[in-house]
């Protein structure tokens, strides 16, 4: 599962480096749009739909990594 959102993140070419802690907005500097691509990609790809109130819940690739586990 990890890899997958890696791999999704890393298609993104601001995001470099990548840390369980790595804040999407302040360390890579991901626009709303680019949050939005990332969001689309992790839902096709995990066939899983991500309601808009939890969206601002997720703001570091460990969020990301714990919200799909848990619905996945």
């Amino acid at each position: 599962m990890r890899e997958k959102i890696l791999k999704i993140l890393t298609s993104n070419p601001k995001v470099t480096v990548i840390t369980p802690e790595s804040n999407l907005l302040t360390d890579f500097g991901l626009t709303s749009l680019d949050l939005a691509e990332i969001v689309c990609d992790i839902e096709d790809e995990f066939d899983i739909e991500i309601p808009e109130k939890d969206l601002v819940k997720i703001k570091t690739v460990h969020d990301i990594y714990e919200y799909v586990d848990a619905i996945a």
